[in-house]
């Protein structure tokens, strides 16, 4: 399995035992009033999943692309796509999930390696849509006191270091998958970690460096940024 097939892979298998270890209860219990419940998180998840397929899917038989995030408007789309999924029970909601990851993994069997190494846009969007993406909420769920497995979670964050590091990925990619799993651990309370990765993030993309000065998630390690590029 390729690099990038393997990210939305390792998602989808923490997806399933993260998601799948929560009681029916909790699973359509919001995590705050008038807030989302984790099964939405889920059906998210595999929303943008679908949308990256589906992109994957219009390049292969030369049709028109969906518009990529620059050209749309987060809040209203994140609502649409919950909308059409809201009155889902949870066993359509992992029926979806695990379609639409193995769909996904198939579009990126086919695309042409070539094209997918030259494409920014489509490195940076199916690391989006795969570890990150899910490391992303599932922090967010934690913040908000679900129960998640933390033995779990942590594997999760290992196995996630593990596929965005590989030595397959162009470098560039490679560095901005790292930076943004350091920003993860920075929010998760482990800034140690995160001055790890980004002494490993700066060393693949130096311009890595500069953006990081301004990106409000490392705020709170700031001071230390400079010396992480030496």
């Amino acid at each position: 399995m390729g690099a990038l097939a393997l990210t939305v892979a390792t998602a989808r298998s923490a997806e399933r035992d993260l998601f799948g270890g929560l009681d029916p209860a909790t699973l359509e219990r919001p995590i705050r009033d008038g807030d989302w419940n984790p099964k939405d998180f889920q059906a998210h998840l595999t929303a943008w999943k679908a949308r990256q397929a589906d992109r994957f899917a219009a390049i292969r038989e030369g049709r028109e692309t969906p518009p990529s995030m620059e050209d749309l408007e987060e809040d209203a789309l994140n609502a649409e796509l919950r909308a059409t999924r809201i009155d889902w029970d949870w066993a359509a909601v992992v029926l979806e999930a695990d379609a639409v990851a193995d769909r996904l993994i198939d579009e990126l069997g086919r695309v042409d390696p070539n094209s997918l190494r030259a494409s920014e846009r489509l490195m940076t969007g199916t690391f989006g849509n795969g570890v990150l993406h899910t490391l992303t909420h599932v922090r967010w769920l934690r913040e908000a006191g679900v129960p998640l497995d933390r033995a779990r979670v942590a594997v999760f964050e290992n196995e996630a270091l593990r596929v965005l590091d590989s030595a397959a990925i162009p470098e560039v990619a490679r560095a901005a998958g790292i930076y943004d799993l350091a920003c993860y651990h920075v929010l998760s309370g482990s800034p140690d970690l995160a001055r790890k990765l980004l002494r490993d993030a700066f060393r693949l993309d130096p311009e890595l460096v500069q953006f990081s000065g301004t990106d409000e998630e490392l705020v709170s390690i700031h001071d230390d940024l400079g010396g992480l590029a030496d």
